[in-house]
């Protein structure tokens, strides 16, 4: 009994497992899937499990790519149209400062000028996909705010964005900004040495000065007093309307002869006892004196001491002038930004115009050259067209900024096309490597099936034939 009992388990556990191959090779025919448990071949479904994890790795990588190539597309379309805009007022400044315009002419050029400012600010606070394109990482609010004044110009543009932008991974080791930094590619970054425009005697200090663009320097006169005992003293008007500066002036006095000159400029006559004179010097240069004290007979030469502050924020904030001061740290109230001045060549009051060549910002450029043409500071015909001419060089600044942003962004288009294509490579193979794991081979499956059908019919009949079996069977035998 032993035997037959046997015979019936083995029977019964060959017919169990070739049922059970067969239903799984019937399963796999109907879904196409091999790999439907990790029991079913381990090795495989751990190949399988980190070909899947490469494929959502290289799918992140790819969705960054072209979440950060959409906005670097739109930042080439902004920077493109910003250096048209640039160029126009390149055009501009040409024709204003050829000698057919006249100030009234330059008006209507100011005002152009004013609205291509305007759209440019407009340009760069464009967002793309509810994101700012140039906020860097503070990108959910506009990064550019202009200040206006009563007239309702653009006085000033302000970065109020991020300082740095997001990176996010592209590739293995490699990742990028999401975004762009406003104030590091509107203006330009090869700093140089801040050049005065003026005749004021003030020069580049040794400091490095932070001031962007274009600064004016205003030097006013405080006080002016006499060396030695001739009798001198300032005129009444002297706070206000002496244009001197500094300890380097000098006044001859010949009271016999009735004259006084100031520096090497011409004999001035004088009334005794005017309290309110003017001086004047070879180079226009005027000191008002008291001449009401002067010492009878008296003739001689003497030191002139003139004091007097400087600022560069149009004396909304001031600095006393130390004359032998070689590093005269001058502060605007409005940006925390210094310009170091050496203060022991200046002697005369003034606006000198200084530029820090290398830093030009697109909107304090056009800021700038719009102020020239309307002559907000009272400019002489001169002055203005020499002020002009000069800012040429802002606006060329500018668009050499303009011009190297869009240079840096197409070649992060082209790094980020190259990377996409191959992340599309390799997921692509990952996902044929893992559906040849997966996905059960057709012809090899109708093989095995047709194999393990007729497998399962033979078990089938030896376990019919082993089952009929009797005494009578192994008699005869």
């Amino acid at each position: 009994m032993s035997g037959w009992g046997s015979v019936y388990q083995m029977t019964c556990l060959g017919l169990s497992r070739q049922g059970q191959a067969l239903a799984d090779l019937q399963q796999m025919a109907a879904t196409g899937v091999r790999l439907r448990r990790t029991s079913d071949d381990p090795v495989d479904a751990y190949r399988l499990l980190g070909l899947r994890e490469d494929s959502a790795r290289l799918e992140t990588y790819r969705s960054n790519i072209n979440r950060i190539s959409g906005s670097l597309a739109v930042a080439t379309d902004v920077l493109s149209e910003m250096s048209s805009l640039v160029a126009r007022a390149r055009e501009l400044v040409t024709q204003g400062t050829s000698g057919t315009y006249s100030a009234s002419n330059r008006q209507p050029i100011a005002h152009e000028i004013n609205a291509l400012l305007e759209q440019m600010v407009l340009l760069a606070n464009t967002d793309h996909s509810d994101q700012y394109v140039f906020g860097g990482e503070e990108s959910r609010t506009a990064p550019y705010e202009p200040v206006v004044d009563d007239a309702g110009r653009i006085t000033d543009v302000l970065y109020v964005g991020g300082s740095h932008a997001i990176e996010a991974p592209v590739s293995t080791g490699v990742t990028r900004p999401t975004g762009i930094v406003g104030d590091a590619v509107f203006r330009g970054h090869a700093r140089g040495r801040p050049e005065f425009l003026g005749d004021s005697g003030a020069a580049p200090g040794t400091g490095t000065s932070t001031v962007r663009t274009h600064v004016w320097l205003t030097l006013t006169h405080a006080a002016t007093s006499y060396l030695g005992a001739s009798g001198i003293g300032s005129g009444t008007s002297s706070a206000g309307g002496d244009t001197i500066l500094g300890n380097g002036h000098t006044m001859t006095i010949d009271v016999p002869g009735g004259t006084l000159r100031l520096d090497d400029g011409p004999d001035v006559a004088y009334t005794p006892g005017d309290t309110d004179c003017c001086v004047t010097g070879a180079d226009g240069d005027c000191v008002w004196v008291d001449t009401s004290g002067l010492m009878a007979g008296y003739q001689g030469t003497v030191g002139i001491q003139s004091t007097g502050s400087v600022s560069i924020d149009d004396g909304a904030s001031t600095t006393a002038i130390d004359f032998a001061d070689t590093n005269l740290a001058v502060t605007d109230s409005a940006t925390g930004r210094v310009l170091y001045v050496d203060a022991t060549g200046v002697t005369r009051t003034g606006v000198d115009t200084v530029r820090v060549t290398g830093t030009a910002d697109v909107f304090a450029s056009l800021i700038t050259v719009r102020d020239l043409f309307l002559n907000t500071r009272g400019l002489s015909e001169a002055d203005q067209l020499a002020y002009l001419n000069g800012s040429v060089q802002l606006v060329n600044e500018a668009s050499e900024a303009l011009t190297l942003a869009q240079t840096s962004v197409g070649a992060d288009l082209g790094l980020l096309s190259t990377l996409d294509e191959a992340m599309e490579i390799r997921q692509n193979h990952a996902s044929d490597q893992a559906a040849a794991l997966e996905n059960a081979d057709i012809v090899q499956l109708a093989t095995d099936l047709a194999r393990q059908q007729t497998l399962y019919e033979m078990t089938l009949a030896s376990a019919s034939t082993l089952l009929r079996l009797s005494l009578f069977d192994y008699l005869t035998y």
